[in-house]
C-alpha cells in the first residue's frame, strides 16, 4: 500500500502541487507555504486601445502557533489587491472576499484560515476576515476539496467553495479538474468552473484548457485557452482568451519575474467579436521562513 501511495503522490499529486506552488495558484490546497509569508508584486499591463496600467499589491500570512489546539494549521491573512485581480480572475471562477463585483477592484481584507479535516485525498478548509474600508464587509468561506488520481497518469478534483459576505450576501463555485500528466516535468489541466452568486439570474461559467511545462528547476511556463459566459436568459459565450504565462525565479531565491501575452475575443452590443491584445509584466519578492 505504501509502494502504490508513494508511486501516486509522487508521479501523479507531485507534478500539479509543484506548478501550482510556484505558479502561486490555489488549486492544490495543502499547506507547503512558509509558516510567515509576504508576497509582494509590482505589475504593467499594457492592453490595446487603453494604455498601461501600473499596478501594486500585496499578500502577507502568518501560522499562529498559539492556536494549534483549537485550529489545525490555522494562519492570520491580510492582502491587499490592485486592480490585477481583473485580469487574472475570470468570470465564473471564485470570488474572492472583498472584491467589487462591478469594477473587479479588491479591497484590503484580513481573516484568518485554517484547515479543519485533511485525509489522503479530501480536505475541507474555513477562512473567515473583514474587508477594510469605509464600509467593513466580513465573510465566511468554506471549501471541500476531493482528489481521485487514476490510471497512472490522470487526476480528478472536484472543489466546492461556498461564501457568505455580510453585503454581498451568497456566492458558491463549483470545481472539476482533470489532468494528465505526460511526463515528470509537463501536464494539462482542464478546469471547469460554475459560480452562482445569490441576487443573479442562472450562473456564471468558465471552461478552459491549460498545459503546464517546466523549463528549468527556476522556470516554467503555461500556455492557455479558456472561454466564459452566462446561462441566462439564454447560454452565451461573452469571451474567448488566449494566453501564455512564463515565470522565472531569477538572481535570488526570493526574486521572481513573470510575462503574460494575452488575445481575447469579447462579445460586444453588436454581437461582433474584434481581437484585443494585451500584455502584463510582473516583478515579484517574497519574504518567508
Amino acid at each position: 500500500m505504501d509502494q502504490v501511495h508513494g508511486f501516486v503522490q509522487d508521479n501523479t499529486c507531485e507534478p500539479a502541487v509543484w506548478f501550482d506552488t510556484f505558479f502561486v495558484k490555489d488549486h492544490v490546497l495543502l499547506d507547503l507555504r512558509p509558516g510567515t509569508l509576504i508576497v509582494l508584486r509590482n505589475s504593467a499591463r499594457w492592453t490595446e486601445e487603453q494604455g498601461v496600467v501600473l499596478m501594486f499589491d500585496y499578500h502577507f500570512e502568518w501560522r499562529l502557533p498559539q492556536w494549534k489546539k483549537f485550529l489545525k494549521k490555522s494562519k492570520l491573512y491580510f492582502e491587499s489587491r490592485s486592480v490585477a485581480d481583473r485580469y487574472s480572475i475570470q468570470p465564473g471562477q471564485p470570488v474572492p472576499p472583498g472584491v467589487d463585483r462591478e469594477t473587479g477592484v479588491r479591497k484590503p481584507t484580513i481573516g484568518v484560515r485554517a484547515d479543519l479535516y485533511t485525509r489522503l485525498r479530501a480536505l475541507i478548509s474555513i477562512d473567515t476576515g473583514v474587508k477594510i474600508g469605509i464600509h467593513p464587509d466580513a465573510h465566511i468561506r468554506m471549501r471541500y476539496q476531493y482528489v481521485l488520481p487514476f490510471g497512472g497518469v490522470y487526476l480528478f478534483r472536484f472543489s466546492e467553495i461556498a461564501m457568505y459576505q455580510v453585503i454581498e450576501h451568497f456566492t458558491n463555485t463549483t470545481q472539476l479538474d482533470l489532468e494528465r500528466k505526460f511526463t515528470t516535468f509537463t501536464f494539462v489541466r482542464w478546469g471547469n468552473n460554475v459560480t452562482y452568486t445569490e441576487g443573479t439570474a442562472g450562473v456564471a461559467w468558465n471552461t478552459g484548457v491549460s498545459l503546464f511545462t517546466q523549463l528549468t528547476p527556476k522556470s516554467a511556463i503555461s500556455y492557455d485557452t479558456s472561454m466564459w459566459g452566462v446561462n441566462h436568459p439564454d447560454w452565451v459565450i461573452q469571451n474567448y482568451r488566449v494566453g501564455s504565462l512564463y515565470r522565472r525565479n531569477f538572481y535570488r531565491p526570493w526574486l521572481y519575474f513573470e510575462l503574460s501575452p494575452e488575445v481575447t475575443w469579447p462579445k460586444a452590443a453588436s454581437g461582433q467579436r474584434e481581437p484585443v491584445y494585451a500584455f502584463m509584466a510582473t516583478l515579484e519578492v517574497q519574504f518567508g521562513k
